[in-house]
């Protein structure tokens, strides 16, 4: 009866074996049912056999009490529903419950089976719009993303390369943080240099090596947050995105909402750091050095003292434009039969890029094999 995303499970938690069996009988045609005796007992089936949709849990309960069973659920299964079914009437138990474990509907036994049925369809369908919403987030959103990526990395391949990195950064402070919506912080610092298509890659390039550029240039290059923001701002599900790119220079609205206050100062974190690391710096020495100098937050700072750059053997080899494959690494400039730079070395390779030099292989030719370099994978020949 499972839907494979937990849709019509319901797990029944009572420290009172025939309750169970009543609520088993009474639910087990409408949906896919499981029980625990107790919130010791609950939080394991949920480990073992979630996810569940909805949870239905007693009260009082020795060791562990419904509201505390229901917040350590909210917790630990966000998006599965919680409904309590319970004889107390004790007010200041109903507001425990409500409050720490954020409940759905509050149930009293003896709860009619009707009343029972139709909060559990409505907790269901409330489920069902929730992982939805969750399948928009990561599906069609991000896919969207992807080509917005694609795109930067076609027209401005250094603020592309210089993005990978800060997401780098980023997901290690989200990680070691343990802050919600990870994906938000992550999606802000592929995006934070998407600003920087509207600049010539020259000023760019002497921006990221930390040459001197004249102040017409200084002024171009500290718009781009703005620009990344107008671009984004008015995409659905992505204000917050938005705004974190626009505050990634270290200063916020003062109606920023915290998360977006956050990705700001952890997008600031992570363009200070990797402004060094461009001159050769390690990233230990150089969050030491932030940490010295001071302006930063100190937290976030911390966060990165166990970061560790990505290695992974790597093979050269020289191959045709048919063989190249996404993920590959540019190990030479890639220039046409006329001599023009078609993608620059260090890039990493993706689709749109491997269609793009299909296309000039067709058309006026470009040099080949092409010198790249390969993840140590048998899989790729």
């Amino acid at each position: 009866m499972s839907d494979g995303n937990g849709g019509r499970r319901v797990l029944c938690v009572d420290d009172e074996a025939n309750v169970l069996a009543g609520l088993e009988r009474t639910l087990f045609e409408h949906f896919e049912v499981f029980t625990a005796g107790g919130g010791a007992a609950g939080l394991e089936v949920l480990e073992s056999d979630g996810p569940f949709a909805v949870v239905v849990s007693d009260m009082r309960m020795p060791e562990m009490d419904g509201a505390a069973f229901l917040s350590r659920v909210r917790h630990d299964y966000p998006h599965t529903v919680r409904i309590l079914l319970t004889g107390q009437t004790e007010l200041d138990s109903a507001i425990a419950a409500v409050n720490e474990g954020n409940i759905f509907r509050f149930l009293c036994k003896p709860c009619p089976q009707e009343t029972l049925l139709h909060s559990l369809e409505t907790a269901a369908e409330q489920y069902r719009l929730i992982t939805a919403e969750r399948d928009l987030l990561e599906n069609t959103l991000k896919g969207s993303i992807k080509v917005l990526t694609e795109i930067l990395s076609l027209t401005s391949p250094i603020a592309f390369s210089r993005a990978g990195q800060i997401k780098a950064y980023v997901a290690h402070m989200a990680q070691r943080l343990g802050v919600e919506d990870q994906w938000q912080y992550e999606m802000a610092a592929m995006l934070s240099q998407l600003g920087c298509i509207t600049m010539p890659s020259e000023t760019l390039g002497k921006v990221y090596t930390g040459q001197a550029i004249s102040d017409d240039e200084r002024q171009m290059f500290d718009e781009h947050p703005e620009i990344g923001h107008k671009l984004l701002a008015h995409i659905p599900r992505l204000e917050a995105v938005a705004a974190m790119i626009r505050n990634q220079r270290g200063t916020a609205d003062a109606d920023a909402a915290p998360d977006e206050r956050l990705g700001g100062q952890m997008l600031h974190v992570a363009l200070a750091v990797d402004r060094l690391v461009a001159t050769g710096t390690k990233v230990g020495i150089a969050v030491a050095q932030l940490k010295e100098k001071g302006g930063l937050e100190p937290a976030l700072l911390n966060a990165l003292t166990d970061f560790k750059a990505h290695e992974q053997t790597q093979t050269i080899k020289a191959l045709p434009v048919e063989q190249l494959r996404a993920g590959m690494v540019l190990d030479e400039d890639v220039r046409t039969k006329k001599d023009t730079v078609v993608i620059n070395k260090g890039e990493e390779l993706h689709a749109a890029h491997i269609a793009r030099l299909a296309n000039f292989a067709r058309g006026i030719g470009i040099n080949e094999p092409i010198r790249v370099s390969v993840p140590a994978n048998p899989q790729i020949h």
